[in-house]
């Protein structure tokens, strides 16, 4: 049966057709766009698209498809082509290649073209480059593959992955690992502790809770045995379940413990060595450092040995000193405290670094004392919060134009063909109308989209965050039925930002300007200093945001917030800051909304 509208997956062929009509809009995507014919011969490929497989526009038309493919990728699209002459849609990845033989691995969102009697006439396709998304998988990859701590994924009781850090733990190369069957695996593990990893498989799929972290010993080939720390999880490894786990080789720690009983001599020569900090505290002071950990808070010793108890927790971020006393004296008096914690310390040119710190309480010089090994993660928490952010705005992108674009293009063709059936010039005329204002809207999105194309990969610089304010304040001050009320601190509030820093700020105030119905509008700004950071407020009048939409404003996969505010989220995070959205008049949120947005001072060093 002939289908008899228009919906998001079969599209009538005269109306795409009128589509087309409209290149301008399809030669503005930052999407690649292109159209084959039911021979699956190019028809129509947008500039985005022959750009990105290095070719013009003429060289693609009346090609096959498949002239673009290896041997590979063409039985992959011929599956996906068998789906089309059937009336279905799909997303799919598929990796063409250029006229200079690279690969550019893509996602593809098919449509089928049928005719009026529901006949398959072709196909149409917007082409989604994924090589930014897999670069950062990829330096994600390069960082397990530097890391010094081992990272293994365990997939059907074998080693699918291990890196070098791994490799050097047990002694074998990285193939004799791979190629191990599951019981030459398990002959790594020593004896006596093979039970207690069983149990804790056996526990994890039960959906029993796993203790974090664990302990447990190795067999290198050399026949010496590795003491190491594991924190497991469960993770999708190339369309499976698997075990991915990290392991520290705490074999020395252990050794810094016993050593630390008999001879405190031998325990600074092994501490000295150490490529992560140790420290010993006790008494609210150092009793002990070794040189990695004054490298990685930039004090010398002297400095450090003439710290008092103030001086000794200032090194600590403000945000995590509470937390991180009420551990030490946990730990101290005896109660039972997770070994793993991770906080931020404070150098002395005022940087920040993120660790990752194991505790343990032993004696020293007869006195009861916290032992702490102490790794810098500040480059894998950046990493990963990269990855994060690459992923995020992909997936946002991809969002924008399978959603956003794609129901403005719904209406472009639907109002064609119905323009196109109309007699009523008055009526064709609104039609036409209805086109236009989709074309805006759609041109809109796609600058909007491509204004912040380069956001994540511009490099961050000293910026004046009291002159970003007032330079949206003076931009925006000029409307006749908007009322300013600012509050700026004295001084300049210096932040490490970057070119999109009045973007971040107009994006807010135009968000509390544009949802406010008022014939009269009120803006309240306030730029003061709070501990660390610089803390802007921006505040309106306006309807206000109930509670339960407040909680999910930043959530990219809930798309409440737009593109503008999906924005500010990025550059929020890409400043290291933090973004939090309140009620202006405490449990009221009708009385209007507070945006806060906190951002770390830029200090000089000394």
């Amino acid at each position: 049966m002939a289908p008899t509208e228009l919906d998001d997956t079969i599209y009538d062929f005269e109306s795409l057709e009128e589509l087309l009509k409209h290149r301008v809009l399809l030669e503005s995507l930052s999407e690649g766009f292109g159209v084959v014919d039911e021979n699956n011969i190019f028809s129509y490929v947008n500039k985005r698209f022959s750009d990105l497989l290095e070719y013009s526009n003429d060289e693609m038309i009346g090609h096959l498809l498949s002239d673009f493919l290896d041997d590979e990728e063409k039985l992959t699209q011929k599956h996906q082509i068998r789906k089309r002459t059937k009336g279905e849609s799909s997303s799919y990845e598929l990796t063409w290649t250029t006229k200079s033989g690279r690969k550019i691995l893509t996602l593809i969102s098919g449509v089928p073209i049928l005719d009026k009697v529901g006949n398959y006439r072709g196909a149409f396709a917007v082409i989604t480059d994924l090589t930014g998304y897999h670069a950062a998988e990829q330096k994600y990859k390069l960082l397990a593959e530097q890391s010094l701590q081992g990272l293994t994924v365990i997939q059907f009781d074998r080693y699918v992955y291990v890196n070098p850090a791994f490799c050097r733990m047990v002694g074998y190369s990285r193939e004799e690992i791979l190629n191990m069957p599951p019981n030459e695996a398990w002959d790594l593990i020593y004896q006596d502790d093979k039970k207690k990893l069983l149990e804790i498989a056996q526990n994890r799929k039960e959906g029993k809770p796993i203790p974090m972290p664990y302990e447990y010993r190795f067999i290198r080939r050399d026949g010496s045995i590795r003491w190491v720390q594991a924190f497991s999880g469960n993770i999708d490894y190339e369309g499976s379940s698997a075990v991915q786990v990290l392991i520290i080789d705490i074999t020395e720690a252990r050794e810094f413990e016993e050593n630390l009983r008999n001879s405190e001599a031998k325990y600074r020569s092994l501490a000295v060595q150490s490529p992560q900090g140790i420290i010993i505290m006790g008494d609210n002071k150092f009793l002990y450092h070794n040189p990695a950990f004054k490298e990685l808070i930039g004090y010398d010793d002297e400095e450090l040995s003439q710290m008092d108890v103030d001086a000794v927790w200032n090194l600590v971020h403000p945000d995590d000193r509470e937390e991180l006393t009420k551990r030490m004296q946990d730990k101290i008096a005896g109660r039972a405290v997770a070994p793993r914690y991770e906080y931020r310390y404070m150098r002395k040119n005022g940087e920040i670094r993120w660790v990752e710190s194991f505790s343990s309480q032993v004696e020293y010089n007869g006195r009861s004392a916290i032992q702490t090994v102490i790794v810098d993660i500040s480059d894998r928490r950046q990493s990963e919060r990269e990855l994060r952010s690459a992923k995020d705005r992909a997936v946002f992108y991809l969002d924008l134009m399978g959603h956003d674009l794609t129901q403005q293009l719904q209406v472009i063709l639907n109002s064609a063909a119905l323009m196109k059936n109309a007699t009523d010039s008055s009526v064709k005329e609104s039609f036409y109308k209805i086109i236009g204002d989709a074309v805006k809207r759609s041109s809109r999105i796609i600058q909007e989209a491509k204004s912040t194309e380069q956001l994540l990969s511009v490099p961050l610089i000293e910026r004046s965050l009291t002159q970003a304010v007032n330079i949206c304040i003076e931009a925006m001050s000029h409307a006749e039925n908007i009322t300013f009320e600012t509050y700026i601190m004295g001084g300049e509030a210096k932040v490490l930002a970057d070119e999109y820093l009045e973007l971040l700020i107009s994006n807010i105030l135009m968000n509390a300007i544009e949802h406010n119905v008022k014939e009269r509008k009120r803006v309240w700004i306030r730029l003061d200093s709070s501990g660390l950071d610089y803390l802007l407020s921006i505040s309106d009048d306006g309807p206000g945001i109930p509670d339960s939409t407040k909680a999910g404003l930043f959530d990219m996969s809930r798309r409440f917030g737009g593109l503008g505010l999906h924005t500010v989220n990025h550059l929020v995070e890409k400043y290291r800051g933090q973004i939090k959205v309140q009620d202006r008049v405490n449990g009221n949120y009708t009385q209007g909304l507070e945006v806060r947005i906190w951002l770390p001072k830029l200090i000089q060093p000394k």
